[in-house]
């Protein structure tokens, strides 16, 4: 029976990563393909930003900033704008966005519950609602800040359509935020959860 349950773990595992490399493939391709066509007031949603909340949430620190980096290099060689600046903030704003909003590891919960500092989180859906509009927003912050320190006035559409792209940004994660997490992890009951022996701390 064990070894049943450990195969379909298995498998689900395989079937997380895969599900992985299907969100980086096509939210790239979605970014540059068909997001330019979705525009409402000529202001388009990230969608990068979208799925880096996305795995940011269900795959930890670790993974979200590799597919932040991925996502900024293509972006620097695809559709360079400042030079350096997506290579940059795309790695940078998910590496502190993630400290905040990705799950805890598997040992510190088990130290907080074992110490009873147990805290509880917020659901995971508005989590990566809130990761996606932090990111979103630090690179908009960016966006202006660079059109003020290349000699350009600021104007009050700069402001509008820097308020358009997180509020666009934020409400295409909430509607792809739940089927994607349940392509990635399945109906809740096949959910599978391997026992493993308890995590021991030492003092000192």
């Amino acid at each position: 029976m064990q070894k049943i349950v450990s195969a379909r773990y298995q498998a689900s595992f395989l079937r997380r990563y895969l599900m992985l490399a299907f969100l980086v493939v096509m939210g790239y391709l979605c970014q540059v393909c068909v997001i330019p066509y979705c525009s409402i007031a000529s202001v388009a949603p990230n969608l990068l930003y979208v799925v880096i909340g996305i795995v940011t949430v269900a795959y930890g620190k670790l993974r979200a900033f590799w597919v932040a980096m991925i996502f900024g290099l293509l972006m620097e060689i695809m559709l360079p704008s400042v030079p350096f600046v997506n290579l940059a903030v795309y790695p940078l704003s998910t590496l502190f966005c993630s400290f905040a909003f990705a799950d805890k590891p598997l040992k510190t919960l088990e130290y907080e519950r074992a110490t009873n500092q147990h805290k509880k989180e917020l659901p995971a859906w508005l989590r990566t609602l809130l990761c996606t509009a932090l990111n979103i927003l630090v690179y908009e912050v960016v966006n202006v800040t660079y059109i003020y320190l290349g000699g350009n006035a600021l104007r009050l559409h700069h402001f509008v359509k820097a308020f358009l792209s997180i509020l666009y940004t934020s409400l295409l994660c909430f509607g792809l935020l739940f089927p994607v997490r349940r392509m990635i992890f399945g109906p809740k009951k096949q959910v599978l959860v391997l026992k493993s022996a308890p995590v021991t701390f030492q003092r000192g």
